[in-house]
């Protein structure tokens, strides 16, 4: 029963696990966590309130027995709970100067294991209740430029341990956490730890040069970004020559790209599509998608991709068709006859060994992994095993590249490097796509994507980079318009059409001459003159002439046409007659038949009995 009511007095009343000091053991690190705790007014406070309730709870703790009585002293942490909360109620009864007297005695004599933590807590705590030139204060300057130098000293070590100013930095932070220091006194006064200035600028020295000599062998954007960091995180805090330098380096990168993308398979670039894709991805990674080089290199290889991808379909799709035949006739149920069987496996054999093989090594050699539709096709071709068995070799040999230790960041891969690895991510992904399509594939292919997963995430976005665009509309499948869909904004309407051209000016109509008659004739007409007719009506005797020689003729009236009048000649004398007459080679004597000759067959009979109808 003593030993029972002993074990709490006696754990009260413990000194602490002790520490070894700063100063006698350099390489040992100074107290922190729970020692540090301890040493702060509140926790000396409490310890102090533990014990003295410890042991007032021993004391009457043998009476209490003997009497049998509850126990008239509370618990100790009943106790120290009571005297906080008195504290926090009643801070105007506390009494200040005599309790940071003895607060700073205990945590200034403190020999083992003291740091400049509880010293500037205790300082804080008791600075706003006490005179500024108060001897407390004096003491807690003293002890503290006394730990402080032990910790300036820990941080020099630490210091001249690190290259870069980084890990100069780190080794501070680490010493400061350790020791409680803050960065200036809590009184005011220079920031601690000034010697470490000038090994600093040594460290920044050191990191320009070893940056300076490391630019010129980054040669992809990799090791141009992770040389802009270094130089972020080591030299931000001082001025230099770094920032421009690498501003020219990522200039004259690009430029280079911008010229072999140009000069290494021509312009448009054309040559072998496994080149080309390999080179399309790493243009764009390098350059950005958005980049008009890398967008026209792209578009190039799609067309080619594309062309070829057709060409290989049509061929491996006859081979197909001609290798189904063979195998339905194998396949059928109930299965042929084993003679016929054995002649369909022959016939097999010779076509998959002299046209599918060859055709599918050319078209792989050709596309590579590019086209998913040539590997359906070929999967087909080779059967479900084999052709899984194929992909899983293939994916092998890939996966030599991928495990190849990586260069260290800083320069980074080089342009050859960095392209093969990013080629070979993209070929095991694509298989990986066919891989875990089988039932068998599944667990491998999830290997390969946790061993390289980071692999991937890079090459994500490139994955998919030849393949044809695809519009939105075709891409979201339809969940663009659900059901009720109603388009708000409606197109606008069209242009109106422009207006049409003028029509041509129609041409004057050409009058068609009248025919000239096959027959035409001369007659006088007796018993009327010129002037008489045209005095009465010229028309009406031109209509009734037409009329009777259609008559005497046996014609219709509207074969007859162009009458006209016109005046006889003059009477020639009888002697100038007949010598006319002569002349003329027996013209008749009266003169009158002279102007009744007919041309084109009219008989002069017929001539004269029109003559003596116009007459009468």
């Amino acid at each position: 029963a003593i030993d029972r009511t002993r074990r709490p007095f006696l754990a009260a009343m413990s000194p602490p696990a002790p520490c070894a000091p700063p100063n006698q053991d350099a390489t040992a690190a100074p107290p922190i966590g729970p020692v540090a705790l301890r040493l702060e007014p509140a926790g000396i406070l409490r310890a102090i309130v533990y014990v003295q309730a410890s042991f007032r709870r021993f004391s009457i703790d043998e009476a209490r027995r003997l009497l049998e009585i509850r126990p008239t002293v509370p618990d100790p942490p009943l106790a120290v709970a009571l005297f906080f909360s008195r504290r926090q109620l009643r801070p105007e009864r506390i009494d200040w100067e005599t309790e940071a007297m003895g607060i700073a005695a205990i945590v200034c004599g403190r020999e083992r294991g003291l740091t400049l933590g509880p010293i500037v807590k205790t300082y804080e705590t008791y600075a706003p209740h006490l005179r500024g030139q108060h001897p407390v204060f004096s003491m807690l300057r003293e002890r503290f430029e006394e730990i402080a130098l032990d910790a300036e000293e820990d941080c020099m070590r630490a210091v001249q341990r690190a290259f870069w100013p980084s890990e100069g930095r780190s080794a501070v932070a680490e010493v400061r956490r350790r020791w409680g220091a803050p960065e200036r006194p809590p009184w005011g006064g220079d920031a601690l730890f000034l010697g470490l200035e000038a090994m600093f600028v040594r460290l920044r020295r050191n990191a320009e040069d070893q940056l300076t000599n490391e630019l010129p062998m980054c040669r992809t954007n990799q090791g141009l970004d992770a040389m802009e960091k270094a130089v972020i995180r080591e030299l931000s805090d001082a001025p230099t020559a770094l920032h421009a330098r690498l501003r020219a380096a990522r200039v004259n990168y690009r430029n280079y790209l911008d010229l072999t993308a140009h000069t290494i398979f021509g312009w448009p670039p054309h040559g072998a599509l496994g080149s080309l894709s390999s080179s399309a991805r790493w243009f764009s990674a390098e350059l950005g998608a958005d980049n008009p080089v890398s967008e026209d290199f792209v578009a190039a290889v799609r067309r080619q991709r594309a062309k070829q991808e057709k060409d290989a379909v049509q061929e491996l799709t006859s081979v197909l068709a001609r290798l189904m035949e063979i195998r339905e006739k194998l396949w059928v149920d109930p299965p042929p006859p084993r003679l016929l069987a054995d002649g369909f496996r022959e016939e097999l054999e010779k076509r998959s060994a002299e046209e599918a093989e060859p055709l599918l090594k050319r078209v792989r050699e050709e596309l590579g992994t590019e086209s998913a539709a040539v590997l359906r096709l070929a999967r087909d071709i080779l059967l479900p095993g084999p052709f899984l068995q194929a992909m899983l070799d293939e994916a092998d040999e890939v996966a030599v590249v991928l495990r190849r230790p990586a260069p260290p960041p800083r320069p980074g891969p080089s342009a050859e490097d960095g392209e093969e690895r990013l080629a070979a991510t993209v070929r095991l992904a694509q298989l990986l796509e066919h891989i875990e399509a089988e039932p068998d594939g599944s667990t491998v292919a999830a290997a390969y994507r946790a061993e390289f997963a980071a692999d991937f995430e890079y090459a994500r976005p490139w994955v998919n980079l030849l393949l044809p665009q695809v519009s939105r509309d075709e891409a979201e499948d339809g969940w663009h318009r659900p059901p009720d869909f109603t388009a708000v904004d409606q197109p606008l309407a069209p242009p109106p059409p422009p207006p049409p051209p003028p029509r041509p000016e129609t041409p004057p109509r050409v009058e068609t001459p009248e025919p000239v008659p096959d027959i035409t004739c001369k007659m006088r007409l007796h018993g009327v003159t010129l002037e008489e007719a045209q005095q009465n009506s010229e028309i009406l005797v031109l209509e009734k002439l037409a009329m009777v020689i259609a008559q005497e003729c046996g014609i219709p009236r509207e074969w007859i046409s162009h009458i006209a009048l016109a005046a006889p000649p003059p009477k020639v004398p009888p002697e100038e007659e007949v010598a006319v007459g002569e002349e003329e080679g027996g013209a008749d004597a009266d003169g009158e038949a002279a102007e009744n000759a007919l041309d084109g067959g009219i008989c002069q009979e017929q001539a004269k009995e029109g003559v003596e109808a116009a007459e009468n």
